[in-house]
């Protein structure tokens, strides 16, 4: 657990509730302080900058801008997220820590050689009829925002979470007072602000790697091994990345529901603004589940397989066994509970909500029905860390392809049926994936002990 776990089990064991709002605070800012740093300091850019831009234009395609880079810097790399991860782990695992730092160079150079190759030309045949600053800028900035994923999830899965958040606020202040600074020169000094803080974000994160696993080699590409190779992490990871973004990109560029905003983006207003507010509203639910993840699942985990490979007895096994089965049970409950009591408050303060920000109350009915969607996707996500962390990689393949095919067909279906049923799709589609996943964890937690003897 690399002592965060050990930490919240220690503020935990105060046995008080100023103890427990402690943990879930603590857990709140290391499990969503990065995203919820990157979000708010986005819409801090638009406030700041909003009296010094000439054309309120060109607030609008930064920020689209911004989304676009998120959206296929994720989807571009999300099949090395979690390989590399693995990959990183099995070295750990092997006590090689030598070659940490020089295969995340690797993978660095290997992305970036990636999208020079296969996206750069699209993006620039693309981009021709814009400013050539911004198209630099924005190229330059897509293959740091790939790197950065990659280093974020190495990170992440050592466990540095206080380093990360701390390494987010920094560049994103950065991002805010540049974007200030250049605000006058429209877009371009927006994109350059944005880039300078991506690449301040890049090297922090690369130094944690550098600080923390030192080593006499430079760069290796042993992950590329064909014995290194896990494919269906591989799958799984661009797979997962392209389902949770395919519904945006179906309603961005549809003809009923899409508006061209930059050379080829577009957004869509109906759809957006209500998905990006439901967003927000899972902070708390995924405290949750980092706390619960993270301390007692992982105690039960770690004490079943202790059990069973220090040769405990049966009837102990499964014991620990139900222990583990009650942590996982524990712990989708408690994020249901919790992120239902979240949603049910926003349903009934949504008037306040939209009166406060100025937003139009005909966003409201699809805002109601994403809030119920990104609490399944919630769901469905602490799902897939169970999995994970029990190694069912064929299932998690199964439920996110499943997932990608679902989110598609109904997200153009609720298009064709009306303005009614926008966001169906999305909210649908993660209930349907998230209920065949507790399905599969209760066969899988029936059966664990059995498949530990037989299948070793």
């Amino acid at each position: 657990m690399a002592g965060i776990g050990f930490e919240l089990s220690k503020i935990l064991k105060e046995k008080n509730l100023s103890a427990l709002l402690r943990a879930y605070g603590y857990s709140m800012a290391i499990a969503a302080g990065p995203w919820i740093i990157s979000i708010v300091s986005i819409l801090v850019v638009g406030r700041v900058t909003r009296p010094f831009i000439k054309d309120p234009e060109q607030l609008t395609q930064f920020q689209v801008a911004v989304t676009y880079l998120i959206a296929f810097s994720l989807i571009f790399t999300g099949h090395f997220q979690l390989y590399f991860t693995r990959y990183i782990a099995d070295r750990m695992f092997e006590r090689d820590l030598k070659r940490v730092l020089p295969n995340t160079l690797g993978v660095i150079l290997f992305i970036i050689a990636s999208f020079a190759a296969l996206l750069y030309p699209v993006f620039l045949y693309l981009f021709r009829g814009l400013s050539p600053v911004f198209s630099v800028f924005f190229i330059l900035t897509l293959g740091l925002m790939g790197s950065v994923w990659i280093l974020n999830t190495l990170l992440t899965g050592i466990k540095d979470y206080k380093y990360i958040t701390f390494s987010f606020l920094i560049s994103y202040l950065v991002i805010i007072l540049g974007s200030y600074a250049l605000a006058a020169t429209g877009l371009r000094g927006l994109m350059l602000a944005f880039f300078l803080g991506q690449a301040l974000l890049f090297f922090l994160l690369l130094g944690a790697v550098v600080y923390h696993y030192p080593s006499d080699r430079l760069v290796e590409f042993d992950f590329l091994r064909r014995n290194r190779v896990y494919p269906l992490l591989l799958a799984t990871g661009f797979i997962y990345n392209l389902a949770i973004w395919v519904d945006k990109f179906i309603f961005w560029f549809h003809p009923e529901t899409g508006d061209r905003v930059l050379g080829p983006f577009n957004n869509s207003v109906i759809y957006d603004l209500p998905i990006f507010l439901s967003y927000l509203a899972i902070a708390p639910g995924m405290s949750i589940m980092f706390l619960r993840l993270e301390t007692d699942f992982v105690e039960a985990y770690d004490d079943y397989f202790g059990a069973v490979t220090s040769g405990e007895n049966l009837r102990r096994i499964y014991n620990r066994n139900s222990e583990l089965a009650g942590a996982a049970r524990l712990m989708l409950i408690e994020v249901l509970r919790v992120q239902a009591i979240v949603t049910i408050a926003l349903f009934l303060a949504s008037d306040l909500i939209f009166e406060f920000f100025g937003f139009s109350k005909i966003y409201q009915p699809l805002f109601h029905i994403d809030l119920i969607g990104t609490q399944a996707q919630l769901f469905f996500i602490s799902v897939l860390s169970l999995l994970f962390y029990l190694n069912r990689q064929k299932e998690t393949l199964a439920l996110v392809s499943l997932l990608l095919v679902l989110n598609t067909a109904l997200s153009w279906l609720s298009i064709y049926l009306g303005p009614f049923f926008h966001g169906y799709g999305f909210t649908v589609s993660f209930i349907v994936v998230g209920l065949l996943g507790v399905m599969i964890l209760n066969r899988l937690m029936a059966r664990i002990t059995y498949e530990t003897f037989m299948f070793s």
